[in-house]
């Protein structure tokens, strides 16, 4: 039997070795051409991605278009049992106090020597009168305004009145009532009947007419402050609807936009921040206050945030105009709270006549 022949050390080595060389050679030369390949590809454009920008959360209420119970409402609470609780505070300090307190002191310095026995009537507290002493001193100012000069009638009219305020007719004594109404119709004056009141009540036609002829004198602008402090509704019966805040920021923002060199544009700025603290305070109701009744708070949700801020702006701004009154008083009182995302007691400019 042939016996197998044994192989040669040295050309197996030498096999190994040239197997292992023309591998590495592969793997360099592989390399080469996918780095040479690599450089012929251009650097990625910076224009290649789309630019990223920041996108805030924007909270809104629902469109006034849909109606109340559809719809999604993930962003707002859909009842006011589900409305965060939030702190509420009150300020007892009527910021407007000072300024009708300086209105009357200037009319008297104005007509005293003309009507003498005005201090008797004009800013002395009653409790409301048939005094028909009242009557006498407003169409005696009334008539006499007629005859005196363009720039005497408006302080005439806006004192006739102030003290016109202080009449009313109880609505059982229909003879003396029908006959003061017809005093009042003939002077271009309106006597109203209050159905829960049981009285006739003047409705201050007098401030529309100073507004309506005189808007450019001190006299007239200060009326538009007296109208704009009574929601820009003299009816006493919300004729104008409940929202009153709304008018009241719209006419006081035009006020200031048209006006910016007027005297009396502290008075205006405070009583926009309470119209917008009053949007602010009913999106917050919760039914818990006295002022809730009628109030759905699903109708205030959208802008109240803006509404709060642009509070605060207009109350910064009072403390700055008029820094040791009484409006920068109440306005930094009110600050604190609106600061503290809380919400007012007995807010202003929301009417509800029942």
């Amino acid at each position: 039997m042939q016996q197998a022949e044994h192989k040669n050390p040295s050309k197996i080595n030498f096999i190994v070795v040239a197997f292992v060389l023309l591998a590495a050679a592969l793997s360099t030369g592989g390399w080469f051409f996918l780095h040479s390949r690599m450089q012929e590809i251009p650097p990625p454009s910076a224009q290649a991605l789309p630019p990223t920008r920041p996108i805030a959360r924007i909270t809104v209420g629902q469109p006034a278009t849909i109606a109340p119970g559809t719809g999604p409402s993930s962003e707002w609470p859909s009842s006011a049992e589900q409305i965060p609780w939030r702190h509420r505070f009150e300020i007892s300090l009527d910021p407007m106090q000072e300024f009708q307190a300086d209105l009357r002191k200037a009319l008297l310095h104005e007509l005293v020597p003309a009507f003498p026995e005005l201090p008797n009537f004009l800013g002395v507290q009653t409790a409301k009168s048939a005094d028909p002493a009242y009557r006498r001193v407003v169409f005696k100012l009334l008539d006499e305004a007629g005859n005196a000069q363009a720039g005497q009638r408006p302080a005439m009219l806006l004192a006739a009145d102030l003290v016109a305020q202080e009449i009313w007719c109880p609505s059982d004594s229909k003879a003396q009532c029908d006959l003061v109404r017809g005093e009042f119709t003939q002077h271009k004056m309106n006597l109203a009947r209050s159905e829960l009141g049981g009285v006739f009540y003047y409705q201050r036609d007098l401030l529309w007419r100073i507004w309506q002829q005189y808007p450019s004198t001190n006299w007239g602008e200060r009326t538009f402050i007296l109208l704009l402090n009574e929601g820009w509704d003299t009816s006493g019966n919300c004729a104008k609807g409940s929202e009153q805040f709304r008018e009241v920021i719209r006419q006081g923002e035009s006020f200031l936009l048209q006006r910016t060199t007027s005297s009396h544009r502290a008075e205006v700025i405070l009583l926009v921040g309470q119209a917008y603290a009053t949007w602010w305070s009913l999106s917050n109701e919760t039914g818990s206050s006295e002022t809730s009744d009628g109030v759905d708070p699903k109708r205030y949700h959208e802008g109240a945030e803006q509404a709060r801020l642009k509070a605060i702006g207009y109350f910064e701004h009072v403390v700055q105009l008029a820094p040791e009154t009484k409006l920068a008083e109440y306005a930094r009182q009110i600050l604190a709270g609106l600061r503290e995302k809380q919400v007012m007691e007995g807010y202003k400019f929301f009417c509800i006549y029942d």
